[in-house]
């Protein structure tokens, strides 16, 4: 558990920058206060990169991919 914990961190701090890619901050924003499961079933964002979860993802700041 400990480190599947470990790999969702370092999803998230491995993101695109925030200039150069599809962030929203509004989802950011609106995601800021929510709890994430710790499951980890893999997403892929719209900025081509795997986040352990949809809500890990949009904490995040960055939507599904389309």
């Amino acid at each position: 558990m400990k480190n599947l914990l470990m790999f969702c961190a370092m999803l998230l701090f491995t993101q695109c920058t925030k200039v150069n890619c599809c962030y929203d901050a509004q989802l950011e924003r609106d995601m800021k206060d929510k709890f994430c499961t710790a499951d980890c079933p893999r997403v892929i964002g719209c900025d081509g990169k795997t986040y352990c979860n949809t809500c890990e993802m949009n904490k995040a700041g960055i939507p599904r991919e389309k």
